[in-house]
């Protein structure tokens, strides 16, 4: 009923479980997890005041503010940044990167990205590439 009240269909709402809980179905939570995914919605639904949403249709691929891989965007995107400033891609967006990251792990935004793919098909191979192209990966320069 919480995630009918926040409007979530039924891919955000399996989204939601994976990020706060790891996994993607109530059944397979244990009652610690269930408690601690409830207590998520029931500070969702706060946020927002009780009321339900209007429900909008985000671009696919754009990021949501909620993604809780943030650390590892903001990795893949400097690593990204880097790659562009040394000239090897031609734009330094968020969307260009969301596009490469959709060509490279064929899930159509990176909110549905699991650890693995993120650290296997997205980050190392970035970091691979800018080897390979000898751009600086090296925080201090």
């Amino acid at each position: 009923m919480a995630q009918t009240a926040l409007g979530m269909d039924e891919y955000s709402a399996r989204a939601v479980k994976t990020n706060v809980i790891g996994k993607s179905s109530c059944g397979d939570m244990t009652d610690k997890e269930l408690s601690k995914y409830l207590a998520h919605l029931s500070r969702l639904q706060k946020q927002v005041g009780g009321s339900k949403p209007a429900r909008t249709q985000r671009p696919a691929l754009h990021r949501s503010i909620d993604d809780d891989q943030d650390a590892r965007w903001h990795k893949a995107r400097a690593l990204w940044s880097a790659l562009a400033k040394a000239g090897v891609v031609r734009l330094d967006s968020d969307d260009a990167l969301s596009a490469w990251v959709k060509r490279q792990t064929k899930v159509e935004s990176w909110r549905f990205l699991n650890t693995h793919q993120i650290n296997n098909l997205v980050i190392e191979p970035l970091k691979k590439w800018c080897v390979e192209k000898g751009v600086s990966i090296d925080p201090a320069t």
